[in-house]
């Protein structure tokens, strides 16, 4: 008997046992440290307009997303609700700032968090009076809460990080005593060169997923969670992987067992068609190690996949001692962003102690542009 979806890990990427489901709220908040001698800190002004930051998060951009002439940047909201298929997406806290910081001097990391999460509460007081909604508590945390910071920091690596609690008293009108607010989250840092693809890296985190930057060639260009430059200040894009999907709860993939001689179809993710992917197992492995088979393309309906680097079939090895893994044509290496494309033969496909799983896969045109179709 074929293992659960469940036991494959479906819908198990939780944020303090929440799915990103549904909506949730998106914090962006701008703030400029002064600038030095080296011209390190630029305003953010000088890089975009703050226009730029509104239309990023919550724009509804067209075709071609663009930096600047004109300002049309990709919408973090807009691809949420592509990638969950409509399951998921962020609805507008507020785009705030910038706030001066002072002197950014030689602040470690830890006290740079603090530093700036305590800014956010400063700065956002009754933001989190609606944010906390039915909790009640005074205490917003990382599922409640999804935060951007944008610095003008010019050589600041994307990244994402965990506050230590920060508070901040809210003054309520009579007869209303003040309260004190709470806020714990996690916080995507990005600078004023950061490219749209970096930045929704950092903001995915928040909600869960992980990285696939290792090994080999990172998974470039295959998920948004393998590698990308960290200073391109551009609007490339592509779709989160079918395993993270699988994880969050936005997509249901088949379950085919690797018989001797199989077949399968493999179909590009959709609302229409939620179980398009295929997980191919076997009963020695179980759900612990499998090989999960997603149709992309570049020039299908989707406007957050066009940076996906040809038009075929990835084959993700997921294996629990590792993140999970393309294994890409020809060679089938891990972490290449080799695609295979129809009438392709991938060689012997091996588990990870080194025995053989199958063969070969054969990748074959599907009955529509949308499918290709697999024989082993």
């Amino acid at each position: 008997m074929a293992p659960t979806l469940a036991e494959f890990g479906h819908a198990s990427m939780r944020v303090q046992g929440k799915n990103a489901l549904g909506l949730r709220p998106l914090l962006v908040l701008l703030l400029e440290w002064d600038d030095n001698a080296e011209g390190g800190f630029p305003r953010i002004s000088s890089v975009h307009p703050f226009t730029y930051y509104d239309k990023l998060a919550f724009g509804n951009p067209a075709l071609p997303f663009t930096t600047d002439n004109p300002v049309n940047p990709a919408s973090l909201t807009e691809y949420a609700q592509e990638c969950s298929i409509g399951r998921f997406s962020f609805t507008r806290a507020e785009v705030a700032g910038p706030f001066p910081m002072g002197v950014f001097g030689n602040l470690d990391d830890a006290t740079h968090i603090q530093k700036v999460a305590q800014k956010i509460i400063d700065s956002s007081r009754l933001i989190f009076l609606g944010v906390d909604g039915a909790a009640l508590d005074l205490m917003v945390s990382h599922e409640e809460l999804v935060v951007l910071v944008v610095e003008n920091h010019r050589y600041r690596f994307p990244a994402n990080r965990p506050n230590d609690p920060v508070y901040t008293t809210i003054d309520l009108p009579f007869p209303f005593s003040d309260v004190t607010a709470t806020l714990e989250v996690h916080i995507a840092f990005s600078g004023p060169f950061t490219p749209f693809y970096q930045i929704a890296h950092e903001v995915f985190h928040s909600i869960g997923t992980i990285d696939m930057y290792n090994p080999g060639s990172m998974n470039y260009l295959l998920t948004l969670m393998g590698a990308y430059p960290f200073y391109a200040n551009d609007q490339e894009i592509v779709h989160l992987d079918a395993w993270h999907k699988l994880q969050l709860g936005w997509c249901e993939p088949q379950c085919v067992e690797l018989t001797p001689n199989g077949n399968a179809e493999v179909t590009e993710i959709s609302a229409e068609k939620p179980d398009g992917a295929v997980i191919l197992w076997h009963p020695s492995r179980g759900p612990s190690e499998y090989f999960l088979l997603e149709r992309r393309r570049s020039d299908g309906p989707r406007k957050y996949d066009r940076a996906f680097p040809g038009d075929g079939l990835l084959i993700w090895h997921i294996d629990p001692a590792r993140p999970p893994m393309h294994r890409g044509a020809p060679n089938l290496d891990l972490g290449s962003n080799g695609v295979w494309q129809p009438g392709a033969h991938t060689p012997p496909l091996t588990w990870t102690d080194g025995t053989v799983a199958v063969s070969r896969l054969a990748v074959k045109a599907g009955p529509d542009a949308r499918t290709v179709r697999v024989t082993w």
